[in-house]
């Protein structure tokens, strides 16, 4: 069995999320409100865990009861494989929890390289007062939600946020109709 460089990457790339200590694919980071936990509840975890099958770390569903809120945060955001930032006009507000979530994930990522930051854009945001988000939006691409064009999970909003998605632990690849490599027997390289 033969395989490229294209291959031999992804594998690779595998095998590193098989070591690097991570308990979630990703953590969502949102504005706490009724409209937009609708839409990180159902809409983005029903199609990512559901459909694509990464484990999301939502803090309002995985935090215990009576924890720290800023140390479960942290710790959350450092045990994610990427940081999933839903923007809207309600995210920037001055004191939230979301904007803790944000410049944690932006540190992290500047300094120690080991999460991805990845910005969705909800709903459209005016100016912003917060230098992070300002930052963030120039140097990082901004995937956005056009409402009923963006539901179905094969259109262009899915693929562009995929694309962005660490590899998946399940995925098994294959070329030209050959099996290709999976976890289980990269476990034995």
């Amino acid at each position: 069995m033969q395989y490229d460089g294209e291959t031999f990457l992804i594998c690779i790339g595998s095998l590193f999320l098989l070591l690097d200590g991570k308990e979630y694919d990703i953590y969502v980071s949102y504005a706490r409100n009724a409209e937009e936990e609708e839409f990180v509840l159902l809409t983005l975890r029903g199609v990512l865990e559901n459909e694509f099958g990464y484990k999301l770390c939502i803090f309002d569903r995985d935090s215990l009861p009576g924890g720290i809120v800023t140390d479960e945060t942290l710790s959350f955001i450092q045990k994610s494989r990427r940081l999933l930032v839903v923007l809207s006009p309600n995210y920037v507000l001055q004191g939230t929890q979301a904007l803790l979530e944000l410049k944690a994930g932006l540190e992290n990522m500047a300094s120690r390289g080991n999460i991805n930051v990845i910005l969705v854009q909800y709903k459209a945001v005016k100016e912003t007062k917060v230098k992070e988000l300002k930052r963030a939006k120039t140097v990082l691409t901004v995937i956005k939600w056009k409402g009923e064009k963006s539901k179905y999970p094969q259109g262009r909003f899915w693929k562009q946020l995929q694309v962005a998605m660490p590899v998946k632990k399940s995925s098994r690849w294959s070329r030209s109709g050959e099996q290709g490599l999976s976890y289980s027997s990269l476990k034995n390289v």
